[in-house]
Parts: C-alpha cells; structure tokens; sequence
C-alpha cells in the first residue's frame, strides 16, 4: 500500500537566518561596489531603457496624477502598465521616489542577490539537508555566479527573478505534503510576474513540471501534486492578476517580428562559458553576442560540482535528471527534437521567445547544488582512519569551496569594474569599456533638475536619454521590442497634438497627458480625428469609434461638436485590479489572524 512520503524534521534553518542574510548583503555590496563608487553615474549597456520606463513611471505619477499606463517617451507611444517586462507593478521600483532611479536600480541587484543566497541556503538546508558550510558555499556560488553578474552589467533588472528559483523548487516539492508551500510559490510567482519577469517566469513552469515527472510514481501521488498546482495557480494568478490579464492580452494579440532562433551551442563555446574570465563580445559561430553565454564559475567550483555528481544519494536522482534537462536546454538547436527546438516551434509562450543559452541562468543553479553537496558528502563517504582526518578534510574542502566562491566574486566584480569605472591606461586616462546604444546613454549623471516644456510634444528638446520624460519632450527613437506600430508618421514641434484627419473635422483644443487625450472638436459630418501617438488596442474613447490610421491612434466621429475623451487602460486591468484587491484583502485577513493566533499561543506559553 501507498503511503505519502512525509518529509524528514526539517533543519535548523532559522537559527543564524540573519547572519546569513547580512552575510549575503555584504557580498551582494562588494560585487556592486564599482556601481557604488560610480555614484551619481547611471548603470550602462540596456539599463537606461529600464531606468528610463522607471522615470516615465515617476513623471506620470508626481506631474500628472495618473497611473503609469502608457509610455509617450519612447518610439512614438508603447505599453507601460501592460508591457511584458514592464516594471510599472514592481514593488521594489517605487522605491526611486526616496532614493531616485539610479541609486534604485542599484538596490535591485544587491536585493536580489541577497534575496539569492537566502533562497538556495533554504533549499540546501530543508530540501538537502546540508550542513552550514556546504550550504555556505551553495548558496553563494549560486547568487555571485558570472551569468547574475554578466545580466547586471548588462543592465537586465528583470532577470534577476532567477535569483528566487532554488525557494520555488523547494516550495514545489513540499507542496505534495503542505498547501501552505503551494501558497508560498503562488506568491514568487506573482511576484516575478510583477517585476516582469516574463522570461524567467515560463522558465520556472518548465522547471518545475519536469522535476513533477520524477515524483510521479506511485500515481497515487498526482491527487496531491494536481491539488497543489491548483492552489499555486490560483494564488499567482489572482494575487498577479492586475499584471497578468494586461500582458496576457498583449500577448495574444501581438505576435514578437524577431529573427527565427537557430542558436546552437559549439563546443568551443561552451567550454569558455564556465571559465572564461575575459571574453569579446562576439561569441564566434554563435547567433547571439558573449553576454548572453558568460557564466563564469571558474575551475574550483566546477571540480565540486562534478564531484558532488556522484555524491548523491538514490532520492536525488531527480536533481542529476533537471541538470540534464536543463543543460539540453541551453544547448539550443543542436538537433531537431532538441528540448529547446521542440519548445520554439511548439509551446506558447516559448514560439516568441529566443536565446536559449539562457538555460544557463537554470544549469548554473544546479552545479551550485552539485559544490555544496560536494562538500557535505565526500567527508562522510571517505572512510578515515581517524576522526580527525575526517575533520581536516572537511575543513578542506570547505576552504577550498570558498576560495572558489572568492575567485567567482573576484571575476564579477572585475567585470563590473570595467563596466562602470573602466581602466588606467599607460597615459593614466581612464578608459570606459562600454559598447551601449550611444554614448549619451553611457554612465553619465542625471539631470533632475530640467525645466519641462509646458506641453508635451516631440522633438526639439536637447535633454539626455534618461531625462526625456523630465523635460516633457520626446523624440521618436525606439529601443523598446515591444513596439509594433513603431515608424508611425507623427509629427514634431510644439504644436496642438491632435488634427483633423479630413476638412470636415476642426480641432477647437487639444490637451494630452501620458494615458489621455482631451480635444474640442467639431465635425460638419462624419469625420476622422487623428492625435499625435502609436496605436494600440487599450486606447478608449467616449465619443465615436478608436481606430488606427496608418500605425497612428485616430477617432472616426459622428457629425456635431464634442468634447472628445481618448485615454489607455489595458485590456483586462479593471478585472485585474478588482482580483488583485481581493487577494490582498484575504491575505491581510488570514495574516492578521494567524498574528493573533501566534499572540495567543505565545501568552500561554509564557503563563
């Protein structure tokens, strides 16, 4: 007979938690420390995309008292709310309005990776049950790894919810036995889904629905496993909702014009990706440019890492089988029934997705699972003669597990040096080591204190990159993917930014915010209105009929004199934000009567 497999008392984890989180901190801050030191310049290379969409954020919200729904200051207009890596929910984001979005985005990385080492320690010591120093050495291997550094540097705030993957593996697997685990993970992934990770997020499900199949037998088991998707399904869905309707609309009714992926890893590749301390940043025979390989480890952790392959114990295997499938992963299109191959041409959301090297990100947390089981492991397995030397050696390959973990940190904060303070050359000049969209984008201070145009309008205006929305003035250029009415032929200068689109229509007033537009109109017949922004499905008004006009938003109306209200709000957001609002209100419910359950319980203790 069938009997559910109870999990073992689980470590003491929480005892010593907080060292490990200043522990975590501190390293998180001497592998930003180049980013520190270049204070008040800004991060580099696809950073100021995002701290660009931050300050849109901050515009709409302090200038305009709006919500942060649609974006003006890029490539015409594009999504903000509902973008997919869009960062208007994040939590953490808001935080520029005590600190700026410099010193945030700064803040997100040391977060994350802090967050990191928690995540993995708490899976070493629950799930593995390793001791302190193997779970030492996992869980900093893995959150200081090259490929978290490589995405810093790089500028990708959003994938850095990787970070949280190893406590989502954890919760996974105790929610078979626990539903409150499967709550835990509902709520990673709104989370992730809130700081628009919609790559990592789809990832994750790939992630955890193969480690499902090693816990499939006997099938006794699906009932638990399938009541427990439920639960994280229903809890990320509603929790996440406000985001997760929008983008999803997005996503069904757009479709992403990027060049098919046909990416393959090499072997001369793939040899460099774990140890190559310095690399150019064309990656030969490869689709894609370096950084979207490097994942330096180095040699000292790859030795643990191969070791503790062969350390696991039978109800580990389901460990071995995700590094395989991973690994398949991110070697791409190597053949036709390639994991990989069979995702991009099959399964959505992958069919609009590329890069598979960023399987790495997911191998890379594996092979830190792999060192700390090293660790743990060989001390016992060996047989010594004498205790001693059992100790001595555990000592060892603690030591040794540090030092590679040091060599690990040393390369990223290498990198991040020459990324954010360059280097002295012969001449003692500093040279910056950035190969960005332009250099006006490229580690320079904001300038806050622009005086903004009265009206918005495009072109004319002489503010930098990040401090466009500042200055009220944008101009057409498009960095953001997500554009797909980009080119549209709308027009500079300060001038009224709506037109008659026929000599029937005559524009009275025109006003605009980020998500609105306010225009006094009158129409001797049936005519076309057209107003100075990108089309898109969220835009809405209250007189006539939205349409797009040549990849320009335009209003057919009726005959007579109006007042014409067009504003954004994403498909799905009012649904959205009335689940997320419940969610919320159910959460603040149950965590104030477990509070005072815990109160209760703790005066009958002290009695």
């Amino acid at each position: 007979m069938y009997k559910r497999a109870v999990p073992k008392p689980a470590a003491p984890i929480t005892k010593g938690l907080g060292w490990v989180a200043l522990f975590g901190l501190c390293l998180s801050c001497l592998v930003t420390w180049p980013l520190i030191a270049g204070y008040p310049r800004t991060m580099v290379h696809d950073a100021p995309f995002y701290q660009k969409m931050m300050e849109v954020i901050r515009v709409t919200i302090t200038r305009y008292h709006e919500l942060p729904l649609w974006n003006p200051f890029e490539c015409g207009g594009v999504p903000l709310w509902d973008n997919p890596q869009g960062l208007s929910a994040a939590p953490l984001a808001y935080l520029m309005f005590l600190v700026g979005s410099t010193a945030t985005m700064g803040i997100w990385y040391v977060a994350h990776a802090t967050a990191g080492v928690l995540c993995m320690w708490a899976l070493a010591r629950l799930e593995l049950r390793l001791s302190v120093g193997a779970s030492i050495i996992a869980a900093a291997s893995w959150a200081f790894a090259g490929v978290h550094t490589v995405h810093f540097t790089g500028g990708h705030p959003i994938f850095a919810c990787f970070l949280y993957f190893p406590l989502a593996i954890l919760l996974w697997r105790r929610a078979e036995h626990d539903l409150r685990a499967a709550v835990g993970l509902g709520l990673i992934a709104a989370l992730i889904m809130l700081e628009g990770g919609t790559y990592p997020l789809p990832y994750l499900a790939v992630l955890l629905a193969v480690e499902t199949l090693f816990r499939l037998w006997p099938l006794r088991r699906l009932l638990p496993i399938g009541k427990a998707a439920v639960v994280v399904f229903i809890v990320a869905f509603w929790v996440g909702a406000m985001r997760f309707l929008p983008v999803l609309d997005q996503l069904l009714n757009h479709h992403r014009d990027i060049d098919v992926d046909t990416d393959a890893m090499k072997w001369a590749t793939l040899k460099d990706v774990f140890l190559a301390r310095e690399h150019g940043r064309p990656a030969d025979g490869q689709q894609y440019v370096w950084p979207e390989f490097g994942d330096y480890v180095g040699p000292m952790l790859l030795i643990l890492a191969f070791a503790g392959m062969f350390a696991l114990v039978p109800g580990e295997m389901w460990i071995f089988g995700l590094f395989v499938f991973t690994f398949a992963l991110m070697c791409g299109h190597f053949a036709d029934w390639a994991p990989w191959s069979v995702l991009n041409k099959y399964v959505f959301p992958f069919k609009q997705m590329r890069v598979p090297s960023r399987f790495v990100f997911l191998v890379t947390l594996f092979i830190s699972i792999f060192a700390g089981i090293a660790v743990d492991r060989w001390p016992k397995r060996l047989r010594f003669s004498r205790v001693q030397k059992q100790r001595a050696f555990a000592a060892f390959l603690i030591g040794f597990g540090l030092v590679g973990v040091g060599d690990e940190i040393s390369v990223g904060t290498y990198w991040a040096t020459q990324v954010y303070l360059g280097y002295i050359d012969g001449n003692g000049n500093r040279i910056q080591l950035i190969a960005d969209k332009s250099a006006a984008m490229s580690a320079v201070p904001q300038n806050l204190t622009t005086t903004p145009a009265e009206r918005f309008h495009y072109g004319g205006g002489t503010a930098a990159f990040l401090d466009t929305p500042h200055s009220n003035i944008a101009d057409l250029g498009c960095w953001e993917e997500w554009a797909f009415e980009r080119g549209a032929p709308l027009w500079v200068g300060d001038v009224p930014q709506a037109r008659g689109g026929s000599p029937v229509v005559h524009v009275l007033f025109a006003e605009r915010t980020p998500n609105t537009f306010t225009v006094d109109v009158d129409a001797s017949t049936a005519g076309r209105l057209l107003l100075n922004s990108t089309y898109d499905r969220g835009w809405r008004t209250d007189v006539g009929t939205v349409v797009e006009a040549g990849k320009m938003l335009a209003v057919d109306l009726p005959p007579g004199t109006f007042t014409v209200h067009v504003r954004y709000w994403p498909h799905g957001l009012t649904l959205g934000f009335a689940m997320s609002g419940f969610s919320a209100l159910v959460g603040i419910l149950f965590g104030a009567r477990a509070l005072r359950r815990w109160r209760v319980e703790r005066r009958e203790k002290l009695r």
